[in-house]
This record gives structure tokens, sequence and C-alpha cells, in this order.
């Protein structure tokens, strides 16, 4: 999901152009929920530490391990008069075989509440916190680093006559790093962003917004000792049609970005991105989408990059409890701004992945989940191009 500031307004909803329509969204909502759990993850990664074939491994690592995350779970929501609140997420731990150092908490929860004041007025405040390990593969070196992400967002609007829906936006996030080589690419960045949304009987959406955020890094000075900053623009138009067992979007739109560094290539040209969502038969749920977008990351060692996405998913259920799901994805990010003095400093990285999913409930608060996953990546950093395949045994008890 890009985080800078490409806004779109879609059923009284700022989201991002990167966001495909989910499979979930033919699903029904459910208001009123508690569902809280445990849930234990056991993963075995035959290149753990994401290093290419020909890269020696230290004495005290291992190249592949096995990890095992313990966690609670909860979904909980509550409408309250017209108030919904609600807290989505889970806290763990993920301990390692081998490779100790990366042992290390896991967390991602979201709460906040979606509100309504009258019949006309709505909108969300939400406030979402991450802690864990960073992923290697953007790391730049195969270290131990605690990635912390705080993020603000509010929103809201109020329907007028016609269908109307304006709409205004506001997101804050924070991304901090714990290893002294990943600090230059701490994150601060800051949205605001304003639409307005045609809902014509729920079948139809048109959408057109604007929005402009400020990406900063606190610590990448540049020579005349200001921090590295880009400035994102955009204005952005989408078009969502809603079907019984269909949900088809397109978004167009023209981004501008602009780097504090002097040396950096600014951006400025088209994104946009098409999705689709598909029941045929009540079993089976199938998705495509794809598209070219501008993001920005904590992880990596540039202002900014842009995106082309592709990804396809198909899922069936088998009987009452058993659910299977093959997906295959593939993504090019092309770096802009790119802090030269940075670990895991790059132009471009290419990744494909192809994953299979098997999950069975054979009671209704009980669990099972297989999954196998194989990814490729290449680029032209020192340390990033890997193969790695891995395979996941999931066991989810719900109270």
């Amino acid at each position: 999901m890009g985080v800078v500031g490409i806004a779109v307004l879609a059923a009284g909803t700022i989201t991002t152009i990167a966001a495909p329509v989910s499979l979930d969204d033919l699903a029904e909502d459910i208001a009123n929920r508690a569902r809280l759990g445990m849930e234990a993850r056991v993963v075995y990664d035959d290149n753990i530490l994401r290093l290419d074939r020909d890269q020696p491994v230290a004495p005290d690592r291992s190249k592949d391990d096995v990890r095992t995350t313990l966690s609670a779970v909860v979904d909980v929501a509550q409408r309250v008069s017209r108030q919904r609140l609600f807290l989505r997420g889970a806290a763990g731990y993920d301990f390692y075989r081998e490779n100790r150092f990366l042992k290390r908490e896991r967390i991602d929860a979201t709460g906040g509440v979606d509100w309504q004041v009258g019949a006309r007025c709505d909108g969300e405040a939400s406030f979402r916190y991450g802690r864990g390990q960073t992923d290697l593969s953007d790391l730049g070196a195969p270290v131990r680093n605690t990635r912390e992400s705080r993020t603000l967002t509010l929103d809201g609007g109020c329907t007028l006559g016609a269908g109307l829906h304006p709409e205004i936006g506001y997101r804050r996030r924070v991304i901090d790093n714990s290893a002294a080589v990943r600090l230059r690419s701490d994150l601060e960045a800051e949205r605001v962003s304003a639409g307005i949304a045609v809902n014509r009987g729920g079948r139809l959406g048109l959408a057109l917004a604007l929005s402009s955020e400020a990406l900063d890094f606190p610590n990448r000075p540049l020579a005349d000792g200001r921090p590295d900053a880009t400035r994102v623009r955009s204005a952005t138009g989408r078009v969502t049609a809603r079907g019984a067992a269909l949900i088809a979007s397109g978004v167009l739109g023209y981004v501008a970005a602009d780097s504090r560094n002097a040396a950096a290539r600014d951006f400025s040209g088209l994104v946009g991105g098409a999705s689709l969502a598909w029941t045929p038969v009540p079993r089976l749920r199938l998705r495509a989408s794809a598209g070219r977008d501008v993001d920005a990351s904590g992880d990596v060692a540039a202002g900014y990059y842009l995106a082309d996405r592709g990804e396809l998913v198909g899922r069936y259920r088998i009987g009452r409890a058993v659910d299977f799901e093959l997906a295959g994805r593939i993504e090019r990010r092309r770096f802009r701004a790119v802090d030269l003095a940075s670990t895991g400093a790059r132009s471009f990285d290419r990744t494909a992945e192809a994953r299979a999913a098997l999950g069975w409930s054979p009671v209704e608060r009980f669990r099972i989940g297989l999954e196998a996953v194989h990814a490729r990546r290449t680029t032209d950093a020192l340390y990033g191009t890997y193969r790695s395949t891995r395979g996941m045994l999931v066991l989810g008890l719900a109270f």
C-alpha cells in the first residue's frame, strides 16, 4: 500500500491507489464482533539471511533457520450509538533456532473509531503501531534492527445532495530504526488530502482527489546541513463499479515528487492501475490487480521510489472447513534520491513471488494453516539479491 500522497476517494473513504479491491470486500462486514485468540507460527526458511548464492555465511550465522512466533490476536468491534469502536492486531515474539540475534517482539495493531455525526457525516480516526525485525532483504546487511512505526489517520466528510461526498484527510507516520547503520532511513511523513466522491446507488463510484505529503529524513543530512526531504503532490481520479459478484476499479493520476537533494532526480508523470475482484461461484474468489505508484519507506536508503506491481490471487473453498489459495506477485522498484552513504543503497530491485496456502477449520474456534512461498529478488545493491523458499505451519485458537 502506498504511503505517500496519492490519495483518492472511493465510497466516502480516503484510500490509496495502490490498494486493490480485496477478496474480503465481497464478504459481509460484521459491525459488532469480539474475536480473541492465540496463534503459533512455525516457519522454515532456506535463506532467512537473504544471501545470494556466492555470498559467504558468517561463522556464527546460519543461512537456513526455523522461526517460531507465539502471538495473542484480537479483532474487536463494537457499535455504540452511531459510533463504531474497533481494535485489531497481534502481539507476540519471534524465536529463532539458529540466528538468535534476530529474535524480537512482533507487534502490529490498529485501534480507532468509525465515527458518524447525524445522517450525513462520517469518517475514521485510527492509530496503528508496529514493531519488529526489519526484513533483511531491505536492510542492506544481515543485522539486528528493530523497526518501530506509528501512524495516525484522520479523515471525514459529509454527503451533500445528488450523492456528492466531499472529504478531507490527514495522516502522520513516523518510522524509527534501532540499528546504527539504519538511522539515516528514519522517516517522518505528513500528508493532507481533499477530494470529492459521487456514489450512485452503491453500484458506481467516481472520485477526484488532491494531496500533498512531506517526507522528512531527520537523520540524513545533506551537504548544506539540512536534513533530506521530499515533497510529493498528486491529483488522482478513480472509478469503482460494484455488482453482486464483481468489484472493478480503475485509477489514473498525476504525481510530482521533488527532492531537497540537489543531486537527486525528481519525478513527474502518470500513475494509476486497475483491479478486479470476482466471485463466479460462491466457493471461488478471484482477484487481479496491476498498477504504478510512488512510495516511500523507512527501510530502504532512498527518498522515494516508483513501484510497478502486479498480483493474481485465487481462493477456493472445499467443503465447509477447507480453503485453498494460490497467488503470484511481481514488483519492480526504481529508487530516487538515493542515499549513497547508507548501507544498502540501490537504484532498483525486482521481486517475484509465488504462494500456495491451505487452511482447515475442523471446529469453529480452531484453525490450521499451511503455506509455501518461493521468492526471488534481483538488485544492483551489494546485498539483497537472493532466492528463498519457505514453508509455514499456523495453529490458531479463538476464545
